[in-house]
């Protein structure tokens, strides 16, 4: 008998609301050699799909994958800009962003490949040089190319729930410029710079968000902020008193921004912020700014025990994630996947608020069979009420 009563949108924004939908929602990000591994197990051939390639190996999931894998959340990244704002290298295994940061192919050992920043073009600057660096434009047509009349179709002719990413870090990408030891020094030693950088890169990103809002904010029901990487799995990178002072006012104003604009357009959509690690501190401060859902959860981080998580802030916060991707997705089998999803659906599920997630990209170390296990038991343990 299907179990199923709701379409996969229905059951997304259900949860998000902090409701109980007829089955906990799937989710998943994966990069290139992990993906083209699932098609193949699935046997999938899709003649057109060669998707492009994100600087951590990401890909974007082909519709028809994610409705033969059973995904209920579709995910989409903005468009790039027209505009080339640097030549590529002569190295055919480097390339430059629009940010002016240079990254290096480096193969993995298990014959994949990663890249890496190989350079921060900020690294030496002073306040003086920002107002002269050539800043990527938000608004440059390339971005929002094409996104209405994709997101329409999608929205249409599928029942997904649509994540998309727009703007980005603020904080990320300041230390991504700098590099990391000179911006956690300029944190301590130089405020006035960090400030400095951070008013630049909150109003491009704002500008992002702004135009992909704009042009197709109608159809988005998860807006996923950017990737402000501020745990590690012991602590946080920063202090609260640190992210109150230097971050949060920005972070504050840009999510404000966003999630005013996109309720405009899709009443029900929710903003969703990528932290890896420990950032428990953050939670309270985050839930004030009005975040609706954080991912990843990840497992072996301290202080981000699901169970305790759901006990203090399930009824403000939902989450996404939660699968570990370190040890129980690429090492384990597929038993210990499976009842490690159970685990984290028996924790976090209970009256809505949970979307069931790898942690972060899978990796190319993730066999398929993994995978599928994690999706089975969400098919076997996901449907409510939850047991």
């Amino acid at each position: 008998m299907n179990k199923k009563t709701m379409s996969s949108r229905q059951r997304v924004v259900t949860t998000l609301s902090h409701r109980e939908p007829d089955r906990v929602p799937l989710s998943m990000s994966i990069t290139i050699d992990a993906y083209n591994n699932l098609k193949k197990y699935m046997g999938i051939e899709i003649a057109d799909d060669n998707p492009p390639v994100g600087h951590w190996t990401d890909v974007p999931i082909h519709p028809l994958v994610n409705e033969k894998f059973g995904l209920d959340v579709f995910w989409l990244r903005m468009g790039s800009p027209k505009k080339k704002y640097y030549a590529k290298p002569s190295d055919p295994d480097k390339s430059i962003d629009e940010w002016g940061i240079e990254w290096s192919k480096s193969p993995l050992p298990n014959g994949g490949y990663y890249y890496e920043m190989s350079s921060h073009p900020l690294k030496d600057a002073t306040v003086k040089d920002l107002d002269d660096y050539p800043w990527p434009d938000p608004y440059d047509p390339g971005r929002v190319d094409g996104l209405e009349k994709y997101l329409k179709s999608i929205h249409d002719d599928t029942e997904f729930a649509i994540l998309a990413k727009f703007g980005g870090a603020i904080f990320e990408t300041a230390w991504y410029m700098r590099g990391m030891e000179q911006f956690f020094n300029d944190l301590v030693e130089n405020p006035e710079f960090v400030h400095a950088l951070f008013k630049k890169l909150f109003e491009i990103q704002k500008g992002m968000d702004e135009v992909g809002i704009a042009a197709a904010g109608q159809y988005v029901d998860i807006l996923r902020l950017s990737g402000e990487d501020l745990g590690t799995q012991e602590t946080s990178l920063i202090s609260l008193s640190m992210f109150r002072r230097l971050l949060r006012p920005y972070l504050q104003e840009l999510w404000g921004f966003a999630k005013q604009k996109l309720i405009e357009k899709n009443p029900n959509a929710k903003i969703m912020l990528h932290s890896c690690g420990n950032v428990r501190s953050f939670i309270p401060d985050w839930i004030e700014m009005g975040l609706d859902l954080l991912d990843p959860i990840q497992p072996n981080a301290k202080g981000m025990d699901p169970v305790a998580l759901k006990r203090d802030f399930g009824d403000r916060m939902s989450f996404h994630g939660g699968i570990d991707a370190q040890y129980v997705l690429p090492f384990g089998t597929p038993e210990e996947v499976r009842q490690h999803t159970r685990r984290y659906i028996q924790a976090l599920a209970p009256g809505g608020g949970y979307i069931v997630a790898p942690v972060h990209n899978v990796q190319s170390d993730v066999r398929p069979e993994n995978l599928v296990a994690m999706r089975d038991a969400v098919e076997e343990f996901g449907y409510y009420p939850i047991v």
